[in-house]
């Protein structure tokens, strides 16, 4: 069974203003982690997953940075392998595309399109910024042996960065239901908190409770977006075209696709296929980083572990030299002046760190200028970057090309350049172009359509 790899790439709302949402900003797939770009995480897994075709999927203004990066990460990949004698014919065929869309419904529409060639007849939907050690082939047995019923596998984990715990309203609350019996699992529905506020309770049909009595009801789930299908997908499309148009697509994301098709098992008189559902184990490591905390602290993740490997501080030959500790990591062509010190941080390349400067559990992106005695703490420093002497700057986010004048002192706040871009927008919060499950505008009559049809004496579509 060989499966189709199709990796989104959002716009990534939730990591500006270093995504490309701002003008000044990268596209999500190239922001660093640990001096990656995230989607090098991701490419690397599919390639421990023997997948034969991987395609990446960008919108429009996005594809030809995302095009060199790939074409980087592949020549760097066959540079290794000639080198280690390793390359069998075999390579993974990774293609970039471009679709203009704010929403990943669409590009599962565009699947739907092109699902008669045969190399999508198993495919697998991923985001571009998780992380986990856990093997590709875990989730491809897991698929397998879904039940005959199942028409996809949808992946979710469990918290497991402190952030992610304490700031809440980075990662809004999603009621997510399931049932669950000896062997598998399957999804039976998802309501965001929008949903559950604008109808001031969660609203479980009786038809669910009748046919899964033993269901779960948790807010403590995230949605991987990674979706394990096949083409019987495209069958269920093709018998309902009334409800499955294009339009249908493009006003939803791919989740909430999915959690429609999952809704069949229990809005039918009669028995439909569903969605089966995997919670991923504890002992796997898995986060995404669709935020800017989670972004701070995957590069934190990385640097810890990488501390682990080295064993015991280094001892500095000379105290006039700079200091870097064993959890921190400096880009190629970096330099650093004397008697600074730097621990749990990632700088990026060609940056210039001046004379007692002091770098604390920071990110710092390529090109960033430092002058003397400035200290940083808890700070995500954007691209092309230049802080001024004697500044001090505490948990602040620092747009890129950002000029920060001498004696800055600030704390907590998102030092943005002078620009109009933005005015008249409101605030976003979370990443809607993402594949979590995402909010919309909700009204009762949206709500009714959804449920009301009735044809079959139950809530059918």
């Amino acid at each position: 069974m060989e499966f189709t790899a199709i990796i989104f790439c959002g716009n990534g709302k939730a990591l500006s203003p270093f995504s490309g949402v701002r003008s000044t900003g990268i596209p999500k797939a190239l922001i660093p982690i640990a001096n990656k770009p995230m989607i090098e995480y991701v490419l690397d897994w599919c390639e421990l997953a023997f997948f034969p075709n991987v395609i990446v999927v960008t919108n429009d203004e996005d594809l030809p940075s995302i095009k060199d990066a790939v074409d980087v990460y592949q020549t760097r990949k066959t540079k290794k392998e000639g080198e280690d004698g390793e390359g069998d014919g075999s390579e993974c065929i990774i293609e970039v595309v471009g679709i203009d869309t704010d929403h990943s419904g669409p590009i599962l529409f565009e699947l739907y399109k092109n699902s008669s060639n045969k190399f999508m007849e198993n495919f697998v939907i991923l985001p571009c910024d998780f992380i986990t050690n856990l093997s590709p082939q875990v989730l491809i047995e897991a698929y397998r042996n879904k039940e005959d019923t199942d028409l996809g596998l949808l992946i979710h984990y469990k918290n497991q960065l402190n952030i992610e715990d304490k700031k809440s309203k980075i990662f809004p609350k999603h009621y997510t239901i399931y049932s669950e019996n000896d062997d598998n699992c399957t999804l039976l529905d998802i309501y965001n908190q929008q949903d559950i506020e604008f109808h001031k309770s969660l609203q479980i049909r009786t038809q669910m409770c009748w046919r899964y009595p033993n269901s779960t009801i948790s807010t403590k789930l995230l949605n991987s977006s990674i979706f394990f299908g096949s083409t019987s997908i495209f069958e269920i499309f093709k018998e309902n075209p009334d409800k499955f148009t294009e339009s249908y697509f493009k006003s939803r994301s791919a989740t909430k696709i999915i959690r429609d098709l999952a809704r069949r098992s229990w809005k039918h008189s009669s028995t439909k296929e569903t969605i089966g559902f995997l919670i991923l184990p504890n002992q796997a490591t898995f986060f995404r980083c669709n935020n800017l905390p989670v972004l701070m602290e995957s590069n934190r993740y990385f640097m810890k572990e990488q501390a682990k490997s080295k064993g015991q501080q280094v001892k500095q030959a000379n105290k006039t030299e700079a200091h870097i500790g064993v959890d921190s990591l400096v880009g190629e062509e970096t330099t650093l002046g004397e008697k600074t010190n730097v621990k749990t941080t990632v700088i990026g390349n060609k940056c210039t760190i001046g004379k007692r400067v002091k770098l604390t559990g920071c990110l710092v992106f390529n090109n960033v200028t430092i002058e003397d005695d400035v200290q940083l703490e808890n700070c995500i420093i954007g691209n092309d970057v230049i802080i001024h002497t004697k500044s001090k700057l505490v948990n602040c986010n620092v747009e890129s090309t950002n000029e920060i004048a001498k004696g800055t002192q600030s704390k907590g706040d998102t030092l943005l350049c002078l620009t109009l871009e933005g005015l008249g927008e409101s605030a976003i919060d979370s990443d809607s172009s993402e594949d979590e499950y995402s909010s919309e505008d909700y009204s009762e009559e949206d709500y009714d359509d959804e449920y009301a049809d009735n044809d079959d004496g139950l809530f059918a579509y």
